[in-house]
């Protein structure tokens, strides 16, 4: 049978079973019905059209089937959690060697700690740090061993803490990808820290308060690290053991799997974090409470990620959505732009930018000089305390910071409103060539001008206070408010779809964001600690003035450089945030899918021969 005469004879049945998903009142033999016939057409189509559209529509109607028949309709927000209760423990049942390597490599590393203080007291100094272990010993003299726990302010103290822990996770993940060699180097170095500090409070006599006060947090923070070796195991595992699949391939697969992992520890740092600046601080709690609290932690720990998902693996799935390779041309059915992979992402990202790179690179710098020109320009003080930019190496977190924070740095509501307008000609730079790949029309009604403005105030916010809140702002939010941007100023989507799209299918929300990222950090490096010094010790050398002078104007260049660099950088991002929003879109919505099936069955005759359209 042909695949047209397939889809004519089943359209219909499809069309009503879509219907029936939609309904607000279901009968579940109905909807086992719908599963058993669903699975039975995607059967046929995986054997006679295995790379043809309707076999991956088919497989994505048999996956909402099977969700409504064995967990019940949960609504919109519900689909949120599956990622929870679903797809992250078969993630990590099917990835409980790395898991299990990584675990084994913590703890031998922390027993490499206590023997080596064992040997030699003092190696807790050059593992700890001497001011570290001076403070400490005060502490233990004074009374009060924990104090360092209770010195900062609770919310200060969980936000910095967070922070810290997420970017020592994200930092072992990443290692991974050096053939799994960095990952567990970060495993080891992190693990003997633990073993030597801990074993540093056993010296002094005080294990047990130790051992009760630290793991209230340690627990999950701990067992947080330890996940993220996990996932950076299993990042470089694809290129170490590629199996039948090429390198590149497998590394992809593999990048996939471990950014789910490394994702599933973010809530349990910001836990962590809490805990530990609200609650380790109270060394008053009786032992019993503190040491039935950190064995419930340990015990959650090990059903989440033993027991758990070993039951969610042996229940059936189905197959989830999967992106084909593109149909011949010369077929019968067009091909659509289809879901596309972090890879395909990137590489439409930059074409994009290498399309228009004379729009990109002049925009960039009329952003950058308007939004320099206004800052220096709106208040008084001397040019050389409008910023402090830092010309270490790698510092460029820190310095687009400093550009776009404003209450942090005791900035007025004035400057909140020109980072506002700053984020809304980016965003309007980024959508104007996303357009030229997607073949969207450029926007023009004041709504979605002033939609795309309402984001910009939001972005602008999100930054204003600077520190840690920035980071996890980022972090946490920045892929979902640019793509709300990409949908609000387009009309594609409102807010309550968008939250669905990005945080549904975390993982291509952030892949893309996650690589482009480190692709910057040591692009921008590279120009601030090469050329970015010589530009501006030869600016020192041709410029005779003095001092204070010549100060004030290495702030400004300096403003106008790291403005255009962080311009070009949020740019691209919001170049691949909206070509991603296509497929999140997609995967939610098979609108392109939907289309096609709506053509098929439309003929014309030629020669007297009918022709599919």
């Amino acid at each position: 049978m042909r695949e047209t005469e397939f889809i004519a004879r089943n359209k219909d049945k499809w069309a009503r079973y879509e219907q029936t998903l939609k309904g607000e009142d279901q009968d579940p033999e109905v909807l086992e019905q719908l599963y058993v016939h669903t699975t039975d057409d995607l059967s046929y189509a995986r054997t006679f059209y295995p790379n043809r559209s309707v076999r991956v529509y088919l497989n994505s109607l048999a996956r909402r089937t099977f969700l409504q028949v064995y967990r019940g309709r949960r609504g919109e927000t519900g689909r949120f959690f599956t990622f929870w209760t679903d797809e992250l423990p078969r993630t990590v049942f099917a990835h409980r060697r790395p898991l299990l390597i990584s675990l084994l490599t913590f703890v031998l590393a922390m027993l490499i700690g206590v023997v080596s203080y064992r040997i030699d007291p003092g190696f807790a100094e050059s593992i700890l740090g001497e001011a570290y272990v001076r403070m400490t010993n005060e502490n233990i003299a004074s009374g009060d061993p924990m104090r360092v726990y209770k010195e900062m302010a609770p919310f200060s103290m969980s936000l910095r803490i967070t922070l810290n822990n997420v970017l020592v996770a994200l930092l072992t993940f990443v290692a991974g990808a050096f053939f799994a060699v960095g990952a567990l180097t970060q495993l080891v170095r992190n693990g003997v820290m633990v073993g030597v500090f801990q074993y540093f409070f056993y010296d002094q006599g005080l294990f047990q308060e130790s051992f009760l006060t630290i793991w209230v947090h340690g627990a999950l923070e701990i067992s947080s690290i330890v996940i993220a070796g996990g996932a950076g195991l299993t990042l470089g595992s694809g290129l170490l053991f590629p199996g039948s699949y090429s390198r590149l391939e497998s590394f992809k697969t593999s990048a996939r799997a471990g950014l789910k992992i490394l994702l599933g520890t973010v809530p349990l740092f910001i836990i962590a974090g809490f805990l530990e600046g609200y609650l380790t601080r109270h060394t008053e709690t009786p032992d019993a409470v503190r040491g039935l609290f950190i064995l419930l932690c340990f015990a959650f720990m090990v059903w989440y990620y033993v027991i758990y998902p070993r039951a969610v693996a042996a229940t059936p799935r189905a197959e989830p959505p999967v992106r084909l390779p593109a149909a011949d041309p010369a077929e019968e059915v067009a091909p659509t732009r289809g879901i596309l992979s972090v890879g395909d992402n990137m590489t439409d990202t930059f074409r994009t930018l290498r399309a228009n790179v004379g729009r990109v690179l002049a925009g960039a710098a009329v952003i950058s000089l308007v939004f320099g020109g206004l800052s220096f320009g709106f208040y008084g003080s001397p040019a050389e305390t409008r910023y402090a930019f830092s010309g270490k190496l790698l510092a460029e977190f820190a310095n687009a910071q400093e550009l776009l924070t404003t209450f942090s740095r005791n900035r007025g509501l004035g400057y909140l409103l020109l980072v506002a307008a700053y984020w809304y000609g980016v965003l309007r730079l980024a959508f104007s060539l996303s357009a030229s790949t997607l073949g969207d029309p450029e926007r023009t009604s004041r709504r979605a001008h002033l939609r795309l403005l309402a984001v910009s105030g939001v972005l602008a916010l999100g930054f204003a206070f600077g520190g840690v809140v920035s980071a996890l702002f980022v972090f946490l939010a920045l892929p979902f408010l640019m793509m709300l941007a990409y949908a609000r100023y387009t009309g594609q989507a409102g807010t309550r779809q968008t939250f669905r799209y990005v945080y549904t299918n975390l993982v291509r929300s952030y892949d893309a964001f996650f690589l482009l990222l480190l692709l910057m950090i040591p692009a921008a490096g590279l120009i601030d600690s090469t050329m970015g010094a010589f530009f501006f010790s030869f600016l020192d050398w041709i410029i005779y003035t003095d001092d204070r002078s010549l100060a004030g104007y290495n702030v400004v260049l300096q403003a106008f450089t790291y403005g255009w660099l962080l311009t070009l950088a949020l740019v691209t991002w919001g170049v691949s945030f909206a070509l991603r929003f296509g497929d999140l879109q997609e995967i939610e919505t098979a609108g392109e899918l939907l289309a096609d099936l709506e053509d098929f069955g439309t003929q014309r005759r030629l020669r007297g021969m009918e022709m599919e359209k």
